[in-house]
């Protein structure tokens, strides 16, 4: 139970809404023990000032009494009660002494001993009316008594009034604050959440898991992203099931083949022939290119396929290419021509997987391609340091909507997936990710009726070339 306890609160403390609140709530103290700090400190000196602006009055009023009493009287005879009066009326101790400085009056001298001390004193030198020294006072702003635990001056009152109603207030908007950023904070993440539980959904298996939109901002953009990531999951969970489903069906017909010619030569059904071994062994020959043409796809897919770069001619390689299929082509009916640019620079290439790719196209083309149709290969030079090569041919051609999907896995344009249309599927496919390894590009282009061409870049610069492989 405790440590069920324990887990909670660990949780709950480093939730995202408990850091927010905790550090809107560090902010505000800060802010409101600078602000009480200040106006604390301005108050009291604004208190001073104000205090030190009443006994200068206090003083100019006291002045003006004593001279003229001093004129009336000639002197400080009987000062003693007409002082204690003044000290009343102004609310402050007045000390007179005479031109000896003989103390010859005291506003509050009856209660000296119960004084608790003056907070501020300020000294006046009296004149007559010629001008001459009669005396001087002191005028003091009293503190309180001692007998008597009354409240502080007006301005000190002030003061703490303020500090006072500055914390309350403080607190009170704190505990507001801290409120609405609870309130908030519960808000603004309750996307999150919702994303919480469609990834923890979605790390169960469950690819369908998508967000709702948010208003936007960061957590939008996330949840845009988060949808978008579950998209392709489950497009490369789709693509994952085709890919074992043509797998399969790609090993099914030749194993059964096999199967089947074994199992009749050893029931005594069927002779073992040269011929009969001959079919079995094509049939093994075909899976085991087809197995080879996966493990190839695989490498270059994961960027594991070792390239052999070295300067390579083009021209030459098609020439080669071409004849390899003349005999083919020949009997087929086909003409196969190469035309090629006159001095095309060399090109930084695996020889050998270029080859391939060639090979991929022409057959391809070849498969496509009438009685009395041509194929031509052919090879360019590019503006911005590329050699371009097309494989063109006099083919039915396609639907522009097959050009998106053409270099697809196990993609074949005839839905009968009928070997009379070539191949396994995988060599378009080979021949992309080729290209592209070697920094390139590929693409067809294509309509009904008017034949079709597969053209591939490969760089000429030999700062767009691959690192050859250490």
């Amino acid at each position: 139970m405790a440590r069920a306890t324990g887990s909670t609160v660990n949780s709950v403390v480093a939730s995202l809404q408990f850091r927010l609140i905790a550090g809107f709530a560090l902010i505000l103290s800060a802010a409101l023990i600078s602000v009480s700090l200040y106006v604390s400190v301005e108050s009291a000196r604004q208190a001073e000032r104000s205090e030190a602006l009443r006994l200068a009055v206090r003083a100019e009023r006291a002045r003006v009494f004593l001279e003229q009493y001093f004129a009336d009287r000639s002197g400080w005879s009987l000062v003693q009660p007409e002082l204690e009066q003044l000290g009343r009326l102004l609310g402050a101790r007045i000390l007179v002494r005479d031109v000896d400085g003989r103390l010859v009056g005291d506003s509050h001298r009856r209660f000296a001993d119960l004084l608790h001390g003056e907070r501020m004193a300020r000294r006046v030198r009296l004149a007559s009316r010629e001008g001459s020294v009669i005396g001087d006072f002191d005028v003091l702003a009293l503190r309180r008594y001692a007998a008597d635990q009354n409240p502080e001056p007006v301005d000190s009152e002030l003061s703490a009034r303020v500090n006072r109603a500055l914390l309350w207030a403080g607190l009170a908007a704190g505990a507001l604050g801290i409120l609405a950023v609870g309130l908030m904070a519960r808000r603004a993440l309750s996307p999150v959440r919702s994303l919480s539980a469609a990834a923890d959904r979605l790390g169960r298996g469950d690819l369908s898991q998508r967000v709702s939109p948010s208003s936007g901002g960061e957590i939008g953009r996330l949840g845009d992203s988060f949808n978008r990531m579950a998209s392709d999951l489950e497009e490369a969970e789709r693509q994952r099931r085709a890919l074992l489903a043509d797998v399969a069906h790609e090993l099914r017909t030749p194993l059964s083949n096999i199967g089947g010619y074994v199992e009749a030569i050893c029931d005594g059904l069927v002779e073992p022939s040269a011929n009969n071994l001959g079919i079995i062994h094509q049939q093994v020959a075909q899976l085991a290119r087809l197995v080879e043409d996966l493990r190839l796809l695989t490498q270059a897919e994961s960027g594991a396929l070792k390239l052999y770069i070295q300067p390579g001619n083009v021209s030459e390689l098609l020439e080669r290419v071409a004849e390899s299929f003349e005999p083919r082509a020949s009997a087929k009916g086909v003409h196969v021509r190469c035309r090629a640019v006159e001095e095309i620079p060399p090109v930084h290439m695996d020889t050998g997987r270029i080859r391939q790719v060639l090979y991929n196209l022409v057959e391809n083309a070849m498969t496509h391609t009438p009685k009395g149709g041509t194929i031509t290969l052919s090879a360019d030079e590019m503006e911005q340091d590329f050699v371009r090569v097309s494989i063109e041919d006099t083919g039915p051609g396609m639907d522009p909507a097959d050009l998106d999907t053409i270099f697809g896995r196990f993609h074949r344009l005839d839905p009968s997936r009928s070997r009379a249309t070539g191949g396994a599927g995988l060599g378009l496919t080979i021949a992309k990710q080729l290209v592209e390894a070697h920094r390139g590009r590929i693409w067809a282009e294509s309509e009904p009726g008017r034949g079709s061409t597969f053209t591939f870049e490969l760089p000429v610069s030999q700062s767009n070339l691959p690192k050859p492989p250490s």
